[in-house]
């Protein structure tokens, strides 16, 4: 899903460069006639134009590159969608090694846990044939307690979204488009930006729900699906 949504904006993105190249190409034949007729302060303008519409379509061009590098790095944990019970095949209340075993990635203690109660473990690609750590993934980490997954976040460098399509970036309009006014808005206890909480209704549970942080603009800046009152804590374990 997060891949066709990548692919058709990119498509759309190739789109609006290729349509300001149609429009360059009748101002560069209009140039010649501008010549003929003397009106020569026309010419830099058009010459201008032809020079930006260029440069754009050359740095639209490297970071179409660069996003399709990003997309065909991307691991399958990254490919799962959030909803209310987990992420993907990581259920909510899964131990560790569950979790491990569902997602076949490995997990590793966060270095910013900071208690033996409540850790967060970060998810690594790790190759048993070889005994080596492979790759990481960033942006995703599980909160355990007692052995249980109770929380799992969703930073900013992650393109992970719920099942609904939202993820960082989206705003507090579309969160509550979503979920047809069934949010709770409250202000955050350390910066400008909010809370947005599921209601129980939205949610369909009294225990589990979803948390979006956004910043002062109203866009999510990172996410978070849960067990209460785990889900709310503003500062994880700590």
């Amino acid at each position: 899903m997060i891949l066709r949504f990548r692919k058709s904006k990119l498509k759309s993105t190739v789109g609006r460069a290729k349509r300001l190249l149609v429009i360059a190409l009748p101002a560069l034949g209009m140039s010649g006639c501008v010549m003929m007729t003397g009106q020569i302060s026309t010419l830099r303008p058009v010459s201008a134009l032809v020079t930006h519409i260029m440069a754009r379509a050359t740095a639209v061009g490297a970071l179409i590159s660069k996003v399709h590098q990003r997309l065909d790095i991307l691991q399958p944990l990254e490919k799962e969608a959030v909803s209310i019970g987990g992420l993907g095949p990581v259920r909510l209340g899964m131990s560790i090694q569950e979790a491990a075993n569902a997602a076949q990635v490995s997990f590793v203690v966060a270095p910013m846990t900071q208690s033996e109660l409540c850790q967060y473990y970060l998810p690594e690609v790790y190759d048993p044939e070889k005994a080596t750590r492979v790759a990481s993934i960033d942006g995703i980490g599980l909160m355990v307690v007692n052995d249980q997954v109770i929380r799992i976040d969703i930073w900013s460098e992650s393109p992970i979204k719920t099942l609904s399509g939202l993820g960082i970036g989206s705003t507090i309009e579309e969160i509550d488009a979503v979920y047809d006014g069934q949010i709770d808005v409250t202000p955050h206890p350390y910066t400008d930006g909010s809370y947005v909480t599921l209601t129980s209704e939205a949610a369909g549970s009294n225990l589990y729900s979803l948390v979006f942080e956004t910043d002062k603009e109203g866009r999510v800046t990172q996410f978070r699906t849960g067990q209460f009152p785990a889900v709310t804590w503003a500062e994880g374990c700590s």
